[in-house]
């Protein structure tokens, strides 16, 4: 199928001139590019003076390389808004992968369409789909991307159109993502020295507390109310003690000085540890069968496991850790489910960065996840969160080798 259209050379000039107005204008609007969200919107805003769309998107790469739609016109469904993609995965991940543009004139019969994408909430609409990469300093950051009701509603001209937009942003995208980026920073770096010090200081409070107490009033306190006095010094103690270790295992993973020494051993007996050191034992269930061995680090795994179950004790109430094998493999799984509330849409894509959080009125650092799967990773598993439709949520950590 051609892509040319056949035009007069002065409509063709006028329409180069035109273009590069425009291209100007956006290059104008976008100034220092510190706000991105301004940015993106001037972007979108030259799309639609460019080329006639049904749905257009800006869709950028996270912080672990996955596609996300950063900026939509019109408003795109939650699906899709929530939707995190590997690169190389549908039509999108192939514009990035090979850092080329991307043309299906008719997606229902184009064999590189990703099915499971293709009628995915406000993806349902499309018929013909056009992707123009975003490349800065000869690296895919992302791309735009326009789509139409109609069969063959591109041409060979709506590309280099779209591509010379592409070229006068892409820069300018990166530039407001970076500034961002360290602004976030600044914020978490606030939050998180905030965060710390009130965490710790709860847990040095009741037991600098208590131990004035017992200096002061000692020979006046009962049997009974030592021992309340000594448990609650224990239990804050304890969880002091875990507050460092989460610190300390975050920098010492990343420093390199935390690798896994995996060995064979039961894993029966590491789900049990794990349920009696929760905050409710008696929330937690295990179907794991009893004799099952694997080889992993049993330290670093038994970590990983107690993060998420103190996850789950803490935001639902309870968990089920449940062991598969699976058949062909023999690969192992671990389910960590829980009856609660779940993660509200909106965070999913973001409830693996650090200091993020479903309820800033429970403990907690915003170091859990995160960890997690850091742990999951140097064990060689994947560590993925499951959405299930009659509610709760399922962590699902799974060795692959």
């Amino acid at each position: 199928m051609s892509l040319a259209r056949v035009e007069d050379p002065e409509v063709r000039l006028a329409r180069l001139l035109d273009l590069q107005s425009l291209l100007a204008s956006v290059s104008r609007r976008i100034g220092p590019a510190e706000d991105l969200h301004a940015v993106l919107q001037t972007v979108l805003d030259g799309m639609r003076s460019l080329v006639a769309f049904r749905g257009g998107t800006i869709q950028l790469l996270d912080r672990d390389g996955l596609m996300y739609v950063a900026a939509s016109d019109p408003k795109i469904s939650p699906e899709v808004a929530a939707a995190r993609l590997p690169v190389g995965s549908g039509l999108s991940g192939q514009a990035i992968a090979t850092r080329q543009p991307v043309y299906s004139p008719d997606l229902d019969h184009d064999v590189r369409v990703d099915p499971s994408l293709r009628r995915l909430g406000s993806n349902a609409g499309m018929a013909s789909y056009l992707a123009v990469p975003l490349i800065c300093v000869g690296r895919a950051i992302g791309l735009i991307q326009v789509d139409s009701t109609k069969l063959s509603a591109f041409d060979a001209d709506d590309i280099r159109l779209l591509e010379g937009l592409a070229t006068q942003v892409a820069g300018a995208i990166e530039s407001a993502r970076r500034y961002e980026a360290i602004i976030e920073l600044e914020r978490l770096k606030s939050d998180f020295i905030a965060r710390v010090s009130h965490e710790l200081r709860t847990p040095i409070t009741i037991v600098s507390g208590f131990t004035e107490t017992l200096f002061q009033v000692g020979g006046d306190v009962d049997d009974g109310q030592r021992q309340q006095i000594l448990g609650r010094m224990r239990s804050a103690a304890t969880r002091l003690s875990m507050l460092v270790d989460e610190l300390l295992t975050v920098s010492g993973y990343e420093a390199g000085v935390i690798a896994p020494h995996p060995s064979p051993f039961m894993l029966r007996p590491v789900l049990e540890e794990v349920r009696e050191a929760s905050p409710a034992p008696a929330q937690v269930t295990i179907d794991c069968p009893p004799r099952l061995e694997i080889v992993s680090d049993k330290k670093l795994l038994r970590h990983a496991l107690r993060l998420l179950v103190d996850n789950a004790v803490k935001y639902a109430g309870d968990a089920r850790l449940t062991v598969a094998i699976d058949a062909d493999t023999g690969l192992v799984a671990i389910d960590i489910a829980d009856q609660g509330p779940g993660i509200e849409p909106a965070l999913r894509g973001r409830v693996f960065e650090r200091f993020t959080r479903g309820d800033d009125s429970l403990p907690g650092m915003g170091l859990g996840l995160p960890l997690a799967r850091m742990l999951a990773s140097a064990l060689g598993a994947t560590l993925e969160m499951l959405h299930p439709p009659e509610g709760g949520l399922v962590c699902r950590l799974h060795f692959t080798h």
